[in-house]
């Protein structure tokens, strides 16, 4: 009876979820939506000069300024809830009994405190490593490859338990990326052995596919990782969210396969709110890692932030598609030099039918407004006869006006600025 009811279940979802990339990955119950909250290393990198820069360099006070913003804006109760610390954040040496300590002078009160700090407001700490020797800014790692050493994956992951870390951030740096596949399992068996729920973080796949043109072993890292970077580090411009969206579109089917409730690709941090993309590219990079399933780590100074950019990042409508609970990965439907189109399955579904996310992108640098129109069952070649769909603006009023209804006939047509702007709306079946 059992292998029976097995065998049932298995056909009713190949029934009911026709599209959706299923993989059996890790499943501990963490990650079963992307996370979201706030990341130093974009807007604050490796800053330890807090003489000169007392309010930009990496000490506590920078992460409970930030805690206290994601607290007291809002953040939070959107699903904003890891405060992240990046390198940089202890001493050159581990102490006498190996372990790692926080710098003394920048982080005096020690992480236990930072971490006490963010459950006290409902917040979690989330904190770096890295699986070589050294981390990327030369702090200790978890490998040690001197004469005779030993490595310190045990002892660094019960010291972060120990301090209530809820987060773990697993960096590659000074390491040989063809050792990753037996690093990474390594550390996140010692996170696990700890018996305290962390989300593990990995930079895995990126390292081995920029650094060693090798094809990452993604169905190992979903296996691992509840997040993983797969590309660059993003930085302050256009370009490289431009470049992050063209390597998300090439690699579409791939990662579409190995995204979802435990297990999801990392693009890299949100950027919304510094210095480098206009309010229509900061809107494209909130929808495009929304459409992905993609963690939304924040990485601006939220103590300054503009209201405009505010208002993006707390777009309640698109973070609803970002959070959607089945995490599928937007499909790229449509793409020429300029304009792309991709396609998301979200709730409510309807007798069967599924509700849709769908995001128009204009890339071209010349010109005014260009109109986007493609035929609704080209999009969406299983919309059935006679369903209908109201569509939602998701960045006009979040998604509260229906701009109109469309059936599988019709023509989703919408008018999209240039220079990186998007157009973002919800078909939601009636």
């Amino acid at each position: 009876m059992l292998i029976k009811l097995i065998f049932h279940i298995i056909f009713l979802l190949t029934i009911l979820l026709p599209n959706i990339p299923f993989l059996l990955a890790r499943d501990d119950g963490l990650a079963l939506t992307p996370p979201m909250g706030f990341l130093s290393w974009e807007r604050f990198a490796c800053q330890t000069d807090c003489d000169r820069y007392p309010h930009s360099c990496i000490n506590e006070q920078l992460y409970k300024d930030m805690a206290d913003r994601l607290v007291a804006d809002g953040y939070r109760e959107l699903g904003y809830e890891y405060v992240n610390v990046d390198d940089c954040w202890s001493e050159k040496q581990r102490d006498s009994s190996g372990r790692l300590v926080a710098d003394r002078k920048r982080f005096p009160s020690g992480i236990k405190a930072l971490a006490d700090y963010m459950h006290a407001r409902r917040l979690k700490l989330g904190i770096y490593g890295d699986v070589g020797n050294l981390t990327c800014g030369g702090y200790p790692g978890q490998n040690n490859h001197t004469a005779g050493g030993h490595d310190y994956y045990d002892l660094d992951a019960q010291t972060v338990a120990d301090w209530g870390v809820d987060s773990f951030k697993s960096d590659g740096c000074y390491e040989e990326p063809l050792d990753f596949d037996r690093l990474y399992p390594k550390m996140d068996k010692a996170l696990n052995a700890t018996g305290r729920n962390m989300v593990f973080i990995c930079e895995w796949p990126f390292y081995q596919y920029v650094y060693r043109n090798m094809t990452p072993d993604y169905e190992a890292i979903a296996h691992t990782c509840h997040v993983y970077r797969s590309y660059k580090d993003v930085v302050d411009s256009w370009a490289s969210i431009d470049e992050i969206i063209t390597y998300y579109g090439t690699y579409n089917d791939l990662f579409r396969k190995y995204n979802g409730p435990g297990h999801f690709s990392d693009p890299d941090e949100l950027t919304i709110g510094n210095w480098g993309l206009s309010w229509e590219q900061s809107r494209t990079q909130m929808a495009m890692w929304s459409m992905w399933s993609s963690p939304l780590y924040i990485s601006t100074d939220l103590r300054k932030l503009r209201p405009e950019f505010k208002a993006i990042l707390q777009n309640r409508a698109v973070i609803a598609v970002n959070q959607d609970r089945h995490g599928i990965m937007a499909k790229r439907v449509f793409a020429d030099t300029n304009r792309q189109v991709w396609v998301k399955q979200v709730e409510p579904v309807v007798n069967g039918q599924w509700s849709y996310a769908v995001a128009y992108l204009n890339r071209e640098l010349l010109g005014d407004a260009i109109y986007m129109s493609h035929k609704l069952s080209d999009l969406i070649p299983d919309t059935k006869p006679g369903v209908k769909y109201e569509i939602h603006d998701l960045f006009l009023d979040e998604g509260k006006e229906i701009l109109g209804t469309i059936t599988r006939d019709d023509q989703l047509e919408l008018l999209i600025n240039t220079a990186g702007a998007v157009r973002m709306v919800k078909l939601l079946v009636k």
